[in-house]
């Protein structure tokens, strides 16, 4: 229950995340398009005030400006407003539907399909003009008549820019990318995790059966011996042989119970622990092996935590440093010690070390550097000390020569 909520806690931190991305990239284009805007609008104003001033002090009292003398004026503003990157009607005061072909004086930065005087050209021209006054009011070019009062003389209709209409497409094109990323990641973290959980799960298989095994077919071995006549004391040793496997059992099921639900820490002598560990694995070494295991302690060190588990965890750095030596005499020293405000437990051996790049990779479940690796000793002896017990293990060092395995344990 607790890990749902916090799958959905993080699906929901996302969620706002993402929202507040594609806010923010809405707010950024609008303002950007917003000082475009701004800056066209500015640029006609002033084309319109000085158009009209000079057309103003120009025209008489007596006579009205005519339509050549308001096409020269055009012609004289045209040069201007082709520097201008938007797009811009100049129109008589008619309006937009009683628009001929004399009532057009200036079309500037506009694509037009058709040829001029044709009436295709002036219902394109009439819808342009249209869309650009439902976007932004006309400007008028004004004089003053014969009476002293302003009178419209033109209208200058402008649009958008092209690049106006290049940014204002951008958040739909980083939406469109943005939701086939996260698609992609998903499926793709979707499907790292499915592999990872089934490499877990067979590892989880393999090494439960692994662990069972060893105490199965001992004590199989012993109930065939008991079938035999014998005397009363083999008999007994027989007997106490197949109660510390029938422990070993217990111990083995209570790991796997552990490993899955939440742990009560009790207070745990790691030198004893430790004792035990070292004793167990020199026992069940071959008789052949040339490999000593060494125990370093500085004094009694005691902490809150579990000791199934922190049995288990250094159980397998041990079985780890074992399969790491070859034939040569092996050594595998456990150091326990003090420093600064951590407990330290160093394991070192002289196997055949570990490449540098996979330092990290061997704590990752469903790694393995052996053939008939499982991948998943050193994931759950990280699990069991990060996790569980709030500490750190590392690898600080390996070479041809060796390995070291480092774990810092917090006090009690």
């Amino acid at each position: 229950m607790t890990n749902y909520k916090f799958q959905t806690s993080i699906k929901l931190v996302l969620l706002v995340f993402a929202l507040s991305m594609a806010f923010s990239v809405l707010w950024i284009n609008s303002t950007i398009i917003s000082n475009l805007r701004e800056g066209n609008r500015r640029q006609i104003e002033k084309i319109a005030e000085f158009y009209s001033e000079l057309l103003s002090e120009n025209e008489t009292n007596d006579n009205e400006l005519n339509d050549e003398e308001l096409q020269y004026a055009v012609e004289i503003l045209i040069p201007i407003l082709n520097n201008f990157e938007f797009p811009i009607i100049i129109t008589t005061n008619l309006e937009v539907d009683e628009i001929s072909y004399g009532d057009i004086y200036a079309v500037s930065n506009v694509g037009l399909s058709y040829e001029k005087n044709t009436e295709q050209y002036i219902r394109q021209i009439k819808d342009m003009v249209r869309q650009m006054d439902s976007n932004f009011i006309p400007y008028n070019i004004t004089a003053l008549d014969s009476n002293g009062n302003k009178t419209v003389l033109l209208k200058i209709h402008y649009g958008d820019q092209k690049i106006i209409k290049t940014i204002s497409m951008l958040p739909y094109l980083n939406f469109g990318f943005a939701i086939l990323f996260i698609s992609i990641s998903a499926f793709g973290i979707q499907l790292i995790r499915t592999n990872e959980r089934n490499s877990i799960y067979a590892g989880m298989a393999r090494e439960t059966a692994h662990q069972l095994g060893t105490p199965i077919s001992s004590l199989l071995g012993w109930v065939e011996l008991l079938k035999d006549k014998m005397l009363a004391d083999k008999r007994n040793k027989i007997l106490s042989s197949m109660k510390s496997d029938l422990a070993r059992l217990s111990e083995i099921s209570d790991r796997f119970s552990k490993i899955g639900s939440r742990v009560n820490l009790k207070k745990v002598n790691l030198k004893s622990l430790l004792e035990n560990v070292t004793m167990y694995m020199s026992n069940r070494l071959p008789k052949s092996s040339s490999i000593n295991i060494l125990l370093s302690v500085e004094k009694n060190i005691t902490i809150m935590g579990d000791s199934v588990l922190l049995s288990w965890a250094f159980e397998n750095i041990i079985k780890n440093s074992i399969d790491a030596i070859s034939s040569k005499k092996g050594e595998i020293i456990i150091k326990l010690m003090e420093e600064n405000d951590e407990i330290s437990l160093l394991f070192s051996d002289n196997g055949k070390g570990i490449k540098r790049n996979d330092w990290k990779n061997i704590f990752r479940p469903g790694f393995s550097t052996k053939k008939r690796g499982w991948g998943l000793g050193l994931s759950l002896t990280q699990r069991i000390v990060k996790d569980i017990h709030k500490g750190k293990i590392l690898v600080i060092d390996s070479s041809s020569s060796g390995t070291h395995i480092k774990i810092n344990l917090p006090f009690s």
